[in-house]
Parts: C-alpha cells; structure tokens; sequence
C-alpha cells in the first residue's frame, strides 16, 4: 500500500554529521549544509560518500532537509517529521480512529489516542538499523522511549514500530544499547500488542515513493 509520495528532490553525497542534527554533504559540486531530523546515532549510514536524497529548504542555517540516506544499495527514510504521517495512513487503513495527536501523559506525549474496538495510547517508534536482516531499536539509549513504556505499562495500549527500509525480516529491541529498554519491551509484550510495519521507500527520478509492505515479526534476541 502506498503511503507517501516526496518529488521535487535532489541526490547528494555525504561528506560528514557536523552534529546531532546537520550535516555537511556535497550537492552538484557545493558543499552544503543539510537539516537531518533523525537524532539517532546512525552508525550504518553515517559513513563518507553515501548517498543521500535531500530536499531544498528555505531560511535557516541549512539549505536542504534530509529524507533518505543509503545504506549501500538500500534506501533508509530518515526523517522522524513523517512518522506521525506515515503511522496514521497505516493505521486509518486498518479501521483505527484517530482520537487525538501527542497526548500528554505525566509529563510526556504520547503519539496517538486512538479507537478500535476500545479506547487505547499508541506509540509510535522509527527503525533504521538493521542488521543481517534484524531491525534493531534503539540505536542508542533512550530515556525518553523507555518513559514510553512505562506509561504504556501504567495505562495500557500499543507500539507501532515502523522499519524504514526494505531489508529486514524480524525486528528485536537491541539489548546490547539499551538493557532497560529492551527488558522493558519484552515485559510489555505479554500485556499490549506491539507491532512492526516494514516500510519499502522507493526512489525514481528525484520522487521518493514510500510503500507499507506489510508486517514483520517481533521477536526478542541479544543480537549484538
């Protein structure tokens, strides 16, 4: 099914994370810096000379924002902006409601207030590593998710992770970057659904076309 379509983008190559959130890449010729709204460490993408796929931006420090970098051959969607987007077209086409957007809840936000059947919170987590095809998350600690979880612990509902590549076959938490996190899951799995939509982003002619491929399995493995 398809979720999201991006034109108007142009191919660049890495050159650096100049920090948390810019990088400075080569478009045509120029060095340029670009927007990465992805705080993840990105260890497997952020390697010199990969491609990326940028979208020109106006006002600001940066002159491109940064939709997709590739990890070899596999295009990865690295823009958290489009999960919210992203995770409410699946989630309409399987008959949920949207209630309400970032709730707040002790002090935190959750992604979703939805209905289906009965009243739930519904988080919503990017993947973008993975690894002999297993996606792992977080790809570094996570107070923040693991607050989550325990707010989904206290009151119920569902994670939704989305894998934003085509390469994986099973997502697991990654018990060796955070123990807590990933116990924390595992615990959770018995109680609250917790599911992994595989996304499959195609790129053609500068469009980005970013597809739901269906359901992964969950699955709980000190991977690494």
């Amino acid at each position: 099914m398809k979720l999201f379509e991006i034109s108007g983008l142009k191919e660049g190559r890495l050159l650096r994370r100049l920090n948390r959130f810019t990088l400075e890449v080569e478009v045509d010729g120029k060095v340029k810096l670009a927007n990465l709204r992805d705080s993840g460490r990105l260890p497997e993408l952020m390697k010199e000379g990969n491609r990326v796929l940028l979208k020109e931006k106006k006002g600001g420090k940066t002159s491109y924002v940064v939709f997709t970098i590739f990890d070899e051959e596999v295009p990865v969607i690295v823009n958290s902006s489009l999960h919210g987007k992203l995770a409410e077209k699946i989630l309409l086409s399987e008959g949920y409601e949207i209630l309400k957007r970032e709730v707040k809840v002790e002090n935190s936000r959750i992604d979703f207030l939805v209905k289906k059947g009965d009243v739930r919170l519904l988080e919503v987590k990017g993947c973008t590593l993975v690894k002999n095809g297993i996606a792992l998350f977080p790809d570094s600690p996570t107070e923040r998710g693991l607050k989550h979880l325990t707010i989904l612990e206290k009151f119920g509902g569902e994670v939704l992770f989305l894998v934003m590549r085509n390469d994986a076959e099973v997502l697991s938490p990654n018990f060796a970057t955070h123990k807590k996190f990933a116990e924390k899951l595992e615990s959770l799995s018995k109680k609250i659904e917790i599911k992994a939509a595989k996304l499959n982003p195609v790129v053609e002619n500068g469009t980005l076309k970013i597809y739901h491929s269906g359901y992964i399995p969950v699955v709980f493995k000190k991977v690494i």
